[in-house]
């Protein structure tokens, strides 16, 4: 079926298929291809095309390029779902490219040009337009976990899953508003705020975001993983994933990664409190609550719930790492308590 759809769809014959990363592959013709499943991507998808194109266009051939199907589509269904077919670069390209990394101060410095050019795409305002809105979208999903808490509070808990919502939602809720504010007040308080520009980033920066070719560090981006936002979204993702994925969470590798992007990139007073409002935005409980209560498979239901009782458990590690950053992090850059108020409660 596989074979047969992207003859159809594409009219490229597969020859072999593999897998890189997460993503299926395939060969075909001496040319290597990776499938994109389209409900990946953030942006429209005239906006993503468009994003792309700009990111090739200023010499970044690691960024691939959705083919045209046979019928000029951009997507096309392969073994039932919705996808875009890339092909990947070829190794003259990417000996001329010179996308690979060594340390995470080149990677930091790479991300930071991203930054710089991306600043400079023309983007006509649209629906996913993410800069400036992140206290509409925060509240926006608190509004959903006060909805689900008011309905298990009057119908009272049915496992202990709700117990445990039920228990924990008053201090997320309290972290969450902490970070509504401190977006506000940055907005509002500091001058720095005018002279930020959004960018192209990505949805969620981690370590696995670039994917890796080769042994020699090669890279190549998917145009489904960029969005417009502010810079500092990328940075404070990176930050979290290190944290959340981190026995005890890497300084050193922070230091160095923050080296290198600020080589290029220095970031404001206004940036710093944006990235730590955003690591303050409890996002690993909002996504481990929201699977849990709109997962409609019985052993799928268990398992987030296992999920979200470990989260739990681990939470103090949070707590201590956010209180860290603040002390660590923020005061070595010169964004002193009176300018980031500590949250005295953590």
């Amino acid at each position: 079926m596989f074979e047969r759809n992207l003859y159809d769809v594409y009219g490229i014959y597969c020859e072999k298929r593999f897998s890189i990363g997460a993503y299926e592959g395939f060969e075909a013709d001496g040319k290597s291809y990776i499938l994109l499943p389209k409900e990946e991507c953030m942006s429209q998808e005239d906006e993503m095309t468009a994003f792309a194109e700009f990111m090739r266009s200023i010499g970044d051939t690691s960024v691939l390029e959705p083919l045209y199907t046979l019928q000029r589509r951009r997507t096309g269904l392969i073994d039932g779902q919705e996808v875009y077919v890339c092909a990947l670069p070829m190794n003259s390209e990417r000996n001329e490219g010179h996308f690979r990394f060594q340390t995470l101060e080149e990677k930091g410095g790479h991300l930071a040009a991203i930054h710089h050019f991306g600043k400079q795409f023309s983007y006509p305002k649209r629906g996913y337009d993410f800069f400036g809105q992140w206290p509409k979208l925060w509240e926006t999903r608190l509004e959903q976990l006060e909805g689900w808490y008011q309905q298990i509070l009057y119908e009272r808990p049915q496992s202990y899953v709700d117990e445990a919502f039920l228990f924990s939602y008053p201090y997320f809720m309290g972290l969450t508003e902490n970070a509504i504010q401190y977006v506000v007040d940055a907005t509002l308080d500091d001058p720095t705020r005018n002279q930020e520009k959004p960018t192209i980033c990505h949805r969620r920066f981690t370590d696995r975001t670039w994917i890796v070719l080769s042994e020699e560090g090669d890279i190549i981006k998917r145009p489904t993983e960029f969005v417009y936002d502010h810079a500092c979204r990328d940075l404070a993702e990176w930050t979290r994933d290190q944290h959340l994925t981190e026995k005890n969470f890497p300084w050193g590798k922070l230091n160095e990664f923050l080296k290198g992007y600020e080589q290029y990139e220095p970031l404001s007073s206004y940036s710093w409190k944006l990235l730590y409002a955003r690591l303050l935005f409890p996002l690993h409980y909002f996504e481990a609550i929201e699977g849990y209560y709109r997962s409609q498979l019985q052993e799928e239901k268990i398992q987030l719930g296992q999920s979200f009782f470990r989260m739990l458990e681990n939470e103090y590690k949070n707590e201590r790492f956010l209180k860290e950053f603040a002390e660590t992090v923020l005061m070595t850059k010169g964004v002193g308590t009176t300018v980031v108020p500590p949250l005295d409660w953590l």
